[in-house]
């Protein structure tokens, strides 16, 4: 059985469509239609928009009925906006760029890295705190990312509700199978907070190989961290 998302082609012909149309007329805040634009503000907009899912071609009349609604379509085109508007706001430095230099990675026996993965709040509302500076570093170093798309420092934003993360360049190891145990130390900042500082140890077994490609189900959540405005007594530091 084949199940499909038909909002996929709807969403990518509307951000195709967007795009192509701000490359004409130019808006100041708007400069880029590269490809890894257009597919994060596909991403973002699927994020957020109710998948509409088809196994036959019935299906497909049916929902393209259904996405002739005027409604729907306004509020396909506002996100869209949107995740363009926040996208050329938050690019990356690794834009228009190689995105992983090869020649850097270790070769043979290395230790591959999980995903880490961590939630910044405010301390005194609880809510996921944005606009937040993290770096990941060990033996007081900052840590090399596998490739430019994970910036280290990072920063969170209102679009990810305060995670972060974070994907360690593999370590060259002297053969497989050596059990290691690594400590890395997460840092984190905002203006008109107190700085948090958070240790963790994460063990290791070398593998034959380093490993390029992210896991999904191979990743490391990282404690929930919260921050104090520097008005406000932390009871945590008592």
């Amino acid at each position: 059985m084949n199940v499909h998302n038909i909002m996929e082609e709807y969403v990518t012909t509307c951000v195709n469509q967007m795009l192509d149309q701000l490359m004409t007329n130019k808006p100041v805040w708007f400069s880029c239609d590269c490809e890894d634009c257009r597919l994060e503000t596909v991403s973002y907009v699927l994020n957020r928009v109710q998948p509409r899912y088809i196994v036959s071609g019935r299906g497909i009349v049916h929902n393209s009925e259904e996405l002739d609604n005027s409604q729907i379509r306004a509020d396909v085109d506002a996100l869209v906006i949107e995740g363009i508007r926040l996208i050329s706001t938050v690019r990356r430095p690794y834009h228009k760029t190689p995105k992983r230099a090869e020649g850097l990675l270790p070769r043979g026996p290395s230790f591959n890295f999980p995903v880490f993965i961590g939630t910044v709040f405010d301390g005194s509302s609880f809510q996921p705190l944005s606009d937040a500076t993290i770096s990941l570093t060990y033996n007081d170093k900052i840590v090399e990312m596998i490739d430019k798309t994970w910036t280290n420092p990072c920063n969170t934003y209102n679009a990810t509700k305060g995670t972060y993360s974070f994907w360690v360049k593999p370590f060259k190891a002297d053969g497989p199978d050596i059990s290691r145990q690594f400590n890395f130390t997460v840092k984190v900042s905002a203006a008109d907070y107190t700085p948090v500082t958070y240790a963790f140890d994460i063990p290791v077994v070398s593998e034959a190989e380093n490993k390029t490609e992210a896991n999904t189900s191979y990743s490391v959540k990282i404690q929930d961290l919260f921050l104090f405005r520097t008005t406000i007594f932390n009871p945590m530091e008592d």
